[in-house]
C-alpha cells in the first residue's frame, strides 16, 4: 500500500524510499484555473519570526501543502523583494509572465499570481542567498506546484531550475 504525502516531506521520502509514495495524477486545467488573480499578503514581521514553529506544524500534516501532480514551468516578476523567515525559506509574490504545465498554458493576458516557497538545502536557496531577490527582477523557474492550504492559494517549490533572468 503506497502513501499520499499531505505536506512537503516529498523530497525527503521519495529520495530515500522511491516507489513508497504514491503519484498525485496532474490535472493541468484545472491546477491553472487555481491560479491567483491578486499576490498573497506580504509576510508580517511575525510571521516570519514564527515560521521556525509553522513549519513544524506543516511538516506533521498540520496545515501545510497538499501536492497537485504538476510541475510548472514559470516566468515572472517578484511584486515584492523576497522575504527570508526563521524558517529558512525565502518566500517570493511573483506577477505571472508565463505558466505552462505540459501543453497547458496559463493566458498571460489575464492577471495572474503565485508564491514561491524555496526551502532550505536546495539549488533555488543557494540562488536567493546570493543575491538578493527584488521587485522588478525577471525570474524564470520550475517545480512542483502545490497548494498551500492556509489559503489555499498556488505554490511552487523550486529545486535546481531557478535563474534570474
Amino acid at each position: 500500500m503506497k502513501m499520499r504525502a499531505k505536506h512537503y516531506w516529498r523530497y525527503a521520502v521519495r529520495e530515500k524510499h522511491p516507489g513508497l509514495l504514491a503519484e498525485v495524477v496532474c490535472d493541468a486545467a484545472g491546477t491553472i484555473a487555481m491560479i491567483s488573480k491578486t499576490p498573497q499578503a506580504e509576510l508580517s514581521c511575525f510571521d516570519r519570526w514564527i515560521a521556525f514553529l509553522t513549519i513544524l506544524a506543516k511538516r506533521l500534516g498540520i496545515s501545510g501543502w497538499k501536492e497537485t501532480g504538476c510541475s510548472a514551468e514559470v516566468r515572472g516578476t517578484p511584486v515584492r523583494d523576497a522575504q527570508h523567515s526563521t524558517d529558512g525559506f525565502w518566500t517570493i509574490d511573483v506577477r505571472l509572465e508565463s505558466l505552462a504545465i505540459g501543453t497547458a498554458a496559463f493566458d498571460p493576458s489575464k492577471p495572474g499570481y503565485l508564491r514561491i516557497e524555496v526551502e532550505p538545502g536546495r539549488a533555488a536557496h543557494d540562488v536567493c542567498a546570493q543575491t538578493r531577490i527584488v521587485t522588478g527582477m525577471i525570474l524564470s523557474f520550475g517545480g512542483p506546484v502545490v497548494i498551500d492550504t492556509d489559503g489555499p492559494f498556488l505554490e511552487i517549490h523550486p529545486d535546481k531550475d531557478f535563474q534570474i533572468v
